[in-house]
């Protein structure tokens, strides 16, 4: 007993002085950044720099996108330069998301970075060893610099053996992530971006509609009362301040998650900002109420606006094309209310599998099962509802239903003669997948479909 209070005395001291020496090191490790960006800028110039800041994130998703492409390929493929791939790469995305391209570059601008993050709760993250680019980009244009007029030579015109430098490391960051050197290997980079549309197929509501559907699903209840209803036509339904509303809704519902996690953990953090004043963890509820009111004020909005389109679309389609427009906005609706009920039917059933992950005792392995084989009952229930009679019935191909069937009709055990048994284990695992990907591919292939058929409907007037 005597061991056991002194270890764990000197467990809470170790404890205390890691949080300090952490702590520490990444606020050095920031601090080091920023000089370091202070001498870049003092030897070129701040427009440089930012410019280049900026760009990083599309860059870096360009080059993560190239690699895992050839990741995904099962070994079919073997790139000879992948950064050649990251730059035709960073050129598509750049034209999907709008930004010009100066001297062979895209330009990004502060305001493109924060389009989608509308969060108002600011959180200093201790742990993190780089600050923030906007914190950086804020310092940048305070730093002293000798304004040295633009370069804008590509670094590839300058660097001798450019080529052979990308080939090399390319094989180096293969052999890091065990990709074989097998498959057929892409040396051009119209045939890459051939493959890589092949795999990865754009979906036309990203761009269409200035990207209103891209985080929002058109769900209207109640459609016959708005057949009727006369709205004048107009071209102003997806404007900015339309697509602002849809990211202000995702902020505001990030900030009441963020702020509910504080309420029930008020010891995590001692401070945080909102709209740039300074509150306590513990006045996290107080905020609470007011970004509930925001929440539903634009999730009101939204709604009047999807009204609106929908009646747009209505008055402009003929008569057999109305009738296909309100089934479309029916189903989705179905499906939507549908899915949170099965999605959840998998989060509530998840946690009862998680003892086979974890070393147990024998007998306490026979108690959740006992309990795990109690819960699976209601969930096959809510499987065969899903394969008999939900909305997403019309969607499931022959291969979809017989894997639902057998697990329905199964009688697993999954553990005897004081061991698991491998195949019912491995059966589970991979029927929550598969039970996950085509909940989540049908209703994403539907919404594609209801966008398309507006788009079709605009394009045809």
């Amino acid at each position: 007993m005597i061991a056991v209070g002194f270890i764990s005395v000197f467990q809470y001291i170790l404890k205390i002085f890691s949080d300090f020496i952490f702590k520490n090191n990444a606020s050095l490790r920031r601090e080091m950044e920023f000089h370091a960006d202070a001498v870049a800028t003092y030897v070129t110039n701040p427009k440089e720099q930012t410019s280049s800041l900026l760009r990083l994130d599309l860059s870096n998703a360009a080059f993560n996108s190239s690699f895992m492409f050839y990741a995904d390929s099962e070994q079919k493929y073997l790139p000879e330069n992948l950064f050649e791939n990251q730059t035709y790469l960073m050129k598509i995305f750049s034209e999907r998301n709008n930004h010009p391209y100066e001297n062979n570059l895209p330009k990004v601008d502060l305001e493109d970075s924060t389009r989608y993050n509308k969060t108002k709760i600011e959180i200093e993250d201790q742990w993190s060893f780089h600050p923030e680019t906007d914190k950086r980009i804020e310092a940048i244009w305070k730093n002293k610099t000798k304004n040295i007029p633009e370069n804008n030579e590509l670094a590839k015109n300058i660097i001798r053996g450019f080529d052979e430098i990308c080939k090399a490391l390319t094989s180096k960051y293969l052999t890091l992530y065990n990709i074989k050197n097998v498959g057929e290997v892409v040396d051009d980079s119209e045939r890459f971006l051939q493959l890589y549309n092949e795999k990865y197929p754009y979906q036309s509501i990203y761009s269409d509609f200035n990207g209103y559907y891209e985080r929002h699903n058109p769900v209207l209840e109640n459609i016959e009362e708005l057949i009727n209803s006369e709205t004048p036509l107009g071209n102003d339904l997806f404007n900015d301040k339309k697509v602002s509303l849809v990211h202000e809704k995702a902020g505001i519902e990030s900030d009441l998650q963020t702020l509910n996690q504080l309420v029930a953990n008020p010891k995590i953090i001692k401070t945080f900002k909102c709209n740039g004043r300074l509150y306590k963890a513990s006045e996290a509820k107080i905020l609470i109420p007011r970004f509930t009111k925001d929440l539903e004020k634009i999730k009101s909005e939204i709604t009047e606006n999807d009204k609106n389109i929908f009646q747009y679309f209505y008055q402009k389609a003929d008569e057999n094309d109305k009738k296909v427009l309100i089934g479309k906005y029916k189903t989705f609706a179905k499906l939507d209310h549908e899915f949170d009920m099965f999605q959840n039917s998998i989060h509530n059933f998840i946690p009862h599998l998680q003892f086979i992950m974890v070393t147990l005792p024998v007998e306490e392995i026979r108690k959740h099962r006992a309990n795990l084989l109690k819960n699976e009952k209601p969930f096959k229930e809510v499987i065969k509802h899903f394969v008999e009679e939900s909305g997403y019935k019309e969607f499931l191909s022959i291969e979809n239903k017989q894997v639902l069937k057998d697990f329905v009709k199964s009688e697993y055990i999954y553990f005897n003669n004081d061991k698991y048994i491998q195949q019912e284990v491995d059966a589970i695992f991979s029927l929550i997948n598969e039970y996950q990907t085509i909940l989540n591919k049908a209703y994403s292939e539907y919404k594609v479909q209801l966008i398309d058929f507006q788009a079709d409907l605009d394009k045809a007037s």
